[in-house]
């Protein structure tokens, strides 16, 4: 009989091998093949419920572990000068304002709700009706990803020595200094690439909105300088409620052009999907859902009642999962096979809530803008350990700003292969990868056979789809 240690490497092991001898295909060959709508429905299917079973393992073991204080909502706590404490916590801070259950949700659905939520629907062009299951197993993969940062976050001894931890902390302690640098890199990518979407999309929609295109550039990025002072969670807060607002108003929009539209829209496609067409999907899936996870740590690092996250964590992720699917099947079927990549371009067009539109979509990003230009900032400083001032960390933030704006000049006509590499090769390494990881290297004697698996076909799945996405791109 074997010891569970050793059946829970032996599941690993099998595994790993059965995903790698599937991938041994001519992936080119097949790239341009249409896709098997019924095996990969049923793939799809087959492997949200093992992630859901997992997650449900998860959250009873989690629930099981200690979890942290609850601390006067509004306190103001001590932190250990120049404990880098990753995006964007407070580096370096001698104190920050907790944030309530409220502030808190809406940090968390506003990272994980991004200017990738207007791609969703196109997703559904390029993928087919079957990338639906693609969004639900990447809700509970994020979900997943983001209770397990939770854990190992309490689990940190970094704690008892005072310090607090983060995303790059949390690496660092699960693979010592290559974990930290290697995820820091894939973190630089993404909240680089996730500020340069927006503001690209800023200035697309000020230009449709009859804004000369370098005006609307020069005047935006000049509104925006004031937001980027802010670093804080509790402040950041106020600038993301609105943003979520203006996000579940033009969801809600799009409903309605449902409705005006009663249908007519072409939903039968062209022809069947293909495979360099589905993997194009879930690059732009992964876009609107991967941005969120690594902010998870900070923001719980600055909650004022750790009891409770869990119940804020579950309830954010309802909201997200609602407004994903909303937002996905709602604009497919308004515009059908006429859905652009971002389907604010349609949306902007009507002639009743169109200007509506543009604005709220303009003054979402905008508002998203900040607390993306925040965690880029604190990655190089957490990476040094580095101990610097509120001005010091202003002016590295103000410089990250120019070095996006520069960005933004540079790719302006290449917004979908910044979107795609954003998703494909950063998001999936930080939302799914590097948790799931850290998690098999920290947690795995405690984890199920089952736990295990899930962990390790997310793992190999997701490198899987971003090694298909560069054969078939590059």
């Amino acid at each position: 009989m074997l010891r569970p240690a050793s059946r829970r490497g032996l599941v690993a092991v099998g595994t790993v091998l059965f995903v790698v001898v599937a991938l041994l295909v001519d992936i080119q060959s097949l790239s341009a093949k249409p896709l098997n709508a019924t095996a990969t429905a049923v793939f799809l299917a087959a492997l949200l419920i093992v992630f859901s079973a997992a997650t449900y393992e998860q959250l009873k073991a989690g629930s099981r572990d200690a979890v942290g204080p609850t601390i006067p909502k509004y306190a103001r706590v001590p932190m250990r000068e120049g404990a880098a404490s990753g995006p964007p916590a407070a580096a370096g801070h001698s104190s920050v304002r907790l944030q309530t259950d409220s502030e808190a949700s809406f940090n968390i659905v506003n990272m994980y709700v991004g200017v990738g939520l207007w791609s969703l629907p196109y997703s559904l062009v390029v993928g087919g009706w079957q990338a639906m299951l693609v969004l639900l197993v990447l809700l509970v993969l994020c979900f997943m990803s983001a209770e397990v940062l939770v854990r190992l976050y309490d689990r940190s001894p970094r704690k008892s020595a005072g310090e607090v931890g983060s995303y790059l902390q949390i690496a660092d302690d699960a693979f010592g200094a290559a974990g930290k640098y290697s995820a820091g890199f894939f973190l630089v990518g993404e909240f680089f690439g996730t500020a340069m979407v927006l503001l690209l999309t800023i200035w697309d929609v000020l230009s449709k909105m009859g804004v000369e295109y370098t005006a609307g550039a020069v005047i935006s990025t000049l509104l925006l300088a004031p937001f980027i002072w802010f670093d804080e969670w509790s402040n950041l807060a106020y600038i993301n409620a609105f943003a979520l607002l203006a996000t579940l108003i033009v969801v809600l929009c799009t409903h309605f052009i449902l409705v005006d539209t009663a249908g007519v829209a072409d939903t039968s496609g062209d022809g069947p999907v293909t495979t360099a067409g589905f993997v194009h999907a879930v690059g732009l899936q992964m876009v609107a859902l991967g941005s969120g996870t690594p902010a998870v740590p900070s923001i719980y690092q600055q909650v004022a009642s750790r009891r409770t996250f869990a119940d804020v964590l579950f309830k954010s992720f309802g909201v997200i999962a609602v407004l994903c699917a909303a937002m996905a099947v709602g604009g497919f079927l308004a515009y059908g096979e006429g859905t652009e990549m971002l389907v604010i371009d349609n949306l902007m067009v009507h002639p009743i809530v169109g200007s509506a539109i543009s604005f709220l979509v303009a003054t979402a990003s905008f508002a998203t803008t900040p607390p993306f230009i925040a965690m880029t900032t604190e990655i190089p400083m957490a990476l040094g350990s580095m101990r610097i001032g509120s001005g010091g960390r202003r002016a590295m933030r103000y410089g990250v700003f120019t070095a996006v704006v520069v960005g933004c000049v540079a790719f302006k006509e290449n917004l979908d292969l910044v979107l795609e590499v954003t998703g494909l090769l950063c998001m999936s390494m930080t939302a799914i990868v590097y948790p799931m990881a850290m998690a098999l290297k920290v947690f795995y004697d405690r984890k199920s056979a089952l736990a295990i698996a899930a962990s390790v076909v997310a793992i190999v799945v997701s490198l899987a789809t971003t090694l298909v996405y560069l054969e078939i791109t590059f």
